[in-house]
């Protein structure tokens, strides 16, 4: 076996990123990066045991280059007999309604894209299970190296990361996995030679307009003739260190927000003085666990970490040194205000509740038409209760009051709408996207985005007034129970 085909398979071995049985959908721009990759990991399909194929996304730019793009595409697939999708998407126009640039809307469509082929293929093949009887789902794989790698490191660095950013991008993450996220570029492309393998070039990562281009044409390259001809490989070191250090502190902020943080019945969150206590009387967590247990809290609230970071962290424990009343308002219509005692976090959202629209003020703001129908709701106002569980117990049938195994819950549970990546389990064990269940339940789309979710992290708890997760539910093994209550009074609900 050559050598880099060694290393993808001891890499894939060693984050545990396929299994025997495992289908992979292979991320196919043209370029030589995901050229190699698709290669190898043809080689190794008999070997691992894995079905493969391979998505072409058009971004709809570049013109007749990018035609040729697909075509590559289309073509080199052929030449492997892995079958290949083309899909086409226009970048252009979601930018602009989105008002985000080109750069960031390719990469979101790009991963939709990939995210629906999974999710199409899961449908057409069904459930997969490894030995012991656990389902896995389809994975994607795209062609980062190392050099992507520094790169990343020194972006987030330059950009004032903190250490999550400095840990770059994961081996593995969701359905995602980076099987070339350790080879060098050089040994990429001697692979490729050594194989007679063509590729097609993209005449965009030579633009000057992109950041990441600026950092591997010049910046990097200037730093290793200048500072340190090793400061590629003292990046990956760095980020090593940092996903370390990042993981310890993550777990500890964990245990710090779930031992602190008090859940009210208006869905706010409060802390204690005692969390922040300073001095020699009082237990005191050190300061960068306080910030890691915030920065949890944080996103964990606002249903997802994006335009969240450690300067709303820093802003949100100011208010421990101010008067009571003086609030912080953060990203994603949180606010944190000091309290007696203390201080809280809420976060207020219009949607609606399925099933309430008759309803007098669902856990939020009366309104409406002269019918009495409210227009808009805050998210439902939950109550949440834990006790020990007695065997034969009768759960309850109530639409809006739901049992959970309190020992299954990864995080502090939060009310929120739906975002990219949340999923549940159904009762076999397989794994559903909340976007797939929201079209199978006919779902209107423009009230999809409505829909109220309890959460575990990206693990949908409940849709609520709709259904909960199988993973959850009440069985044999339980021991503890979580009630959640939804402050909602339906016409005709028990």
């Amino acid at each position: 076996m050559d050598k880099l085909k060694e290393q993808v398979k001891k890499t894939i071995e060693e984050h545990q990123m396929l299994q025997p049985g495992s289908r992979v959908i292979a991320a196919l721009s043209g370029g030589a990066d995901s050229v190699c990759l698709l290669g190898i990991l043809k080689e190794l399909e008999g070997e691992l045991g894995i079905a493969l194929r391979a998505v072409h996304v058009h971004h709809g730019l570049r013109g007749q280059e990018a035609d040729r793009d697909a075509a590559f595409a289309q073509a080199f697939c052929g030449k492997l007999s892995v079958p290949c999708h083309i899909i086409r998407v226009d970048v252009r126009s979601f930018a602009s309604v989105h008002g985000m640039s080109e750069e960031e809307a390719g990469r979101r469509l790009r991963y939709e894209a990939l995210e629906r082929e999974a999710e199409a293929w899961e449908a057409e093949e069904g459930l997969i299970r490894n030995a012991d009887g656990v389902p896995f789902p389809v994975r994607i794989a795209a062609a980062h190296h190392s050099k992507d790698q520094a790169e990343t490191i020194l972006h987030n660095l330059l950009r004032g990361s903190g250490l999550r950013g400095l840990r770059g991008m994961p081996w593995t993450r969701g359905r995602i996995i980076r099987p070339l996220l350790g080879a060098d570029r050089g040994d990429i492309l001697a692979w490729l030679n050594a194989k007679g393998y063509s590729w097609v070039e993209d005449s965009t990562n030579n633009s000057e307009d992109y950041t990441r281009n600026r950092i591997r044409h010049h910046i990097l390259p200037e730093i290793e003739r200048e500072v340190n001809p090793r400061a590629a490989a003292n990046l990956l070191r760095l980020g090593e260190l940092a996903g370390l250090a990042d993981a310890y502190l993550e777990e500890q902020g964990a245990c710090w927000a779930k031992g602190y943080g008090q859940q009210r019945e208006d869905g706010s969150l409060f802390l204690p003085d005692e969390a922040f206590a300073e001095g020699k009387e009082k237990a005191k967590a050190p300061k960068i666990v306080c910030m890691y247990g915030l920065l949890e809290i944080l996103k964990e609230m606002a249903g997802s970490g994006k335009d969240i970071g450690f300067v709303h962290v820093e802003q949100t424990l100011m208010l421990m040194k101010k008067q009571v009343g003086s609030r912080v308002f953060l990203p994603q219509g949180m606010t944190a205000k000091r309290e007696y005692g203390g201080m809280s976090v809420s976060r207020r959202i219009s949607v609606s509740v399925p099933g309430t629209e008759n309803c007098a003020n669902a856990g939020g703001r009366n309104g409406g038409d002269s019918s009495g129908r409210p227009e808009n709701m805050d998210l439902p106002a939950v109550e949440i209760e834990t006790f020990s569980y007695k065997k034969g117990e009768e759960i309850p049938k109530n639409v809006y009051t739901k049992w959970f195994d309190c020992d299954k819950i990864k995080s502090m549970p939060v009310v929120r709408t739906r975002r990219q990546g949340d999923y549940m389990l159904l009762e076999d064990g397989s794994r559903k996207s909340i976007r797939r269940f929201m079209i199978d339940a006919k779902i209107p789309r423009e009230k999809r985005e409505q829909v109220p979710l309890l959460a575990d992290g990206s693990h949908v708890m409940w849709i609520i007034g709709y259904r909960i997760s199988g993973y959850y539910k009440i069985g044999p093994d339980t021991s503890r129970v979580m009630e959640v209550r939804v402050k909602t009074s339906v016409n005709g609900a028990s």
